[in-house]
């Protein structure tokens, strides 16, 4: 196994999404661009640095606001996972499930 299929391993799978959102920090609303999601965190392309551990929200088309974590910096980035109750947890993951088949059906264009 590579180094970059061990930095690659997650605990939930990703998938590439690139739609446009935007994050609270410290009383500011700062544009970003979701690159990709699971049911644990997110990629997160944006305009300003911050640095891990910053705590942030990130709203989230049809699904809503989500609080998140900083985790990682990413050469494009930065990676954040989600921070919520179990009971939200469990709301998230019905919304970004059906997120992600929707993005399936796209990408292979199967019609409902």
């Amino acid at each position: 196994m590579t180094a970059s299929d061990i930095e690659n391993r997650r605990a939930h799978r990703r998938v590439e999404l690139a739609r446009e959102t935007e994050i609270a920090h410290d009383g500011r609303r700062l544009h970003a661009r979701i690159l990709n999601i699971s049911l644990g965190g997110a990629g997160l392309q944006m305009d300003m640095r911050l640095p891990d551990a910053t705590e942030i929200t990130l709203e989230i088309e049809n699904v809503g606001i989500i609080p998140a974590r900083i985790v990682r910096q990413m050469e494009n980035g930065v990676g954040v996972k989600f921070a919520f109750s179990e009971e939200k947890e469990q709301a998230l993951i019905q919304k970004i499930s059906g997120l992600l088949a929707k993005k399936r059906r796209e990408r292979f264009h199967v019609v409902n």
